[in-house]
């Protein structure tokens, strides 16, 4: 079972923490109640605690204000040794909330008694080295619990070029379903397998199939199965993904086993009437009305800690701090119908030259919006909206930093929903893994769990903890 964060006895606890903090007012805001675009129109930075954005003020620069934040996410004793002092007492309080609901991170290191998977170098040479080390990690996780638990068939599905399926085959001996949606991925696999000296239909198998979640592909895995126990794997599987993996592995009578990597939250559909299957997918989790706005799936992609520093006048300082005047100047204008102010924002290729001067960037955007400089936004009010908001520029530094600042707690209530759909459907040991290295692998956790009445503990295949 899961391994609440220190302080918490039990999951249920933890997870309704989880909730009632994601869904505070302060939460709700940095999350997307208020994006950043919008920060000017909507007055963001008086809606924080005075208190901090004070504090804030004080400090040397907004990039003092956005380190330290960066780095109150770093839950190692050394790290609130670089913390500034002069803190308001409430913003300690509320950092430190943010580091005891966030699911352990560093990653799970197996003893050397557990052998490392070699990666064939005809797949290994067309890996970039972060691929080639999640491949490495992944890989040596699954066949150790494939060969712990007597299973011999993995399906891996969002399978991409195959590097995963492949190594499994090659390299562990196991039979291997690779599924994935596109029919130009799985030809590249199909190809890599034949430089790799591997059978199809014999050492591997390959199906295109997009993953939804239908009868039909638990029934085609089925009878791939032929009656033997399989693992079903997935490394980052995209958005909803996810969610369709482990429905599948709650039906398909011979998943015995899952070990899924989710990623791109951004992706995963929320909860509605057109997707009754959408997020969450716990009982629990509905019945507590978690609610996470398409911002917040956003925020749990990111990974600041894993940023490098940001110089004063960045480009990306400069991209939201002149997409936030401007957002303030078409809402003044009232340029757009008001129906069309979500619909029509402005929406392009940032290019270099855009970034050179707020009138470059503004010229775009009218361009892009068929909306006329002159006539319906003048150089003059481009001018003058500038010089407004220039003292302004530290406020959307900040406040984008804040934006992501609960990366950490939105992807563990994400994994914890997982966790308790598989536990609600009758899995057993069911855990969150962090199976790559954090800075180089951010999306790391693997939740991994087994169905009842199988001889070994899941726990055994991961060692004590």
């Amino acid at each position: 079972m899961v391994n609440p964060p220190s302080g918490y006895a039990d999951i249920h606890t933890y997870a309704k923490d989880l909730i009632a903090f994601l869904h505070e007012p302060l939460s709700v805001q940095i999350t997307g109640g208020i994006h950043v675009n919008d920060a000017f129109i909507y007055n963001a930075w008086s809606k924080l605690p005075a208190a901090w954005t004070k504090w804030w003020d004080s400090l040397p620069s907004p990039q003092h204000a956005q380190k330290d934040l960066i780095n109150s996410l770093r839950n190692e004793p050394s790290a609130r040794l670089d913390d500034l002092p002069g803190r308001p007492e409430s913003l300690q309080q509320w950092l430190q909330r943010i580091r005891t609901l966030s699911l352990e991170r560093e990653q799970l290191v197996l003893p050397a008694c557990i052998p490392e998977v070699r990666v064939p170098e005809v797949l290994a040479q067309k890996m970039v080295t972060k691929k080639l080390a999640e491949v490495k990690a992944g890989a040596r996780y699954i066949n150790h619990i494939c060969k712990t638990q007597n299973i011999t068939r993995v399906i891996d599905i969002g399978s991409g070029q195959g590097y995963l399926s492949l190594t499994l085959a090659a390299a562990c001996g196991l039979k291997v379903l690779a599924i994935d949606g596109s029919a130009s991925q799985i030809q590249g696999s199909k190809a890599a397998a034949r430089q790799a000296g591997l059978k199809e239909d014999e050492d591997v198998t390959h199906l295109v199939r997009y993953v939804t979640g239908t009868d039909e592909l638990a029934e085609e895995i089925s009878a791939w199965a032929q009656g033997e126990r399989c693992l079903l794997a997935g490394l980052h599987a995209c958005g909803s993904l996810s969610e369709h993996m482990l429905r599948l592995s709650t039906l398909v009578p011979e998943i015995s086993h899952a070990a899924v990597v989710g990623c791109c939250f951004n992706h995963i559909k929320p909860l509605s009437v057109s997707h009754p299957d959408g997020f969450p997918i716990s009982t629990f989790m509905r019945e507590n009305e978690l609610k996470l706005s398409p911002s917040a799936l956003v925020t749990g992609c990111q990974a600041p800690t894993n940023w490098p520093p940001q110089p004063p006048n960045s480009v990306f300082g400069r991209k939201a701090f002149y997409r936030a005047v401007l957002e303030k100047l078409l809402h003044d204008k009232q340029v757009l119908a008001l129906g069309q102010q979500q619909q029509q924002r402005p929406v392009w290729g940032i290019r270099t030259g855009d970034l050179a001067s707020f009138y470059a960037y503004t010229s775009r955007a009218l361009s892009s919006l068929n909306l006329t400089l002159g006539k319906d936004v003048t150089e003059e009010e481009i001018a003058g909206y500038e010089r407004r908001f220039e003292k302004r520029k530290g406020e959307i530094a900040v406040l984008q930093t804040l934006s992501v600042l609960l990366c950490r707690v939105v992807e563990s209530v994400i994994a914890i929903d997982r966790v308790m759909f598989l536990e609600e459907r009758g899995m057993e040991e069911v855990d969150v893994v962090p199976v790559f290295e954090y800075k180089e692998s951010p999306r790391n956790l693997m939740v991994v769990g087994r169905k009842k009445c199988r001889e070994n503990s899941i726990l055994e295949c991961w060692l004590e903890r």
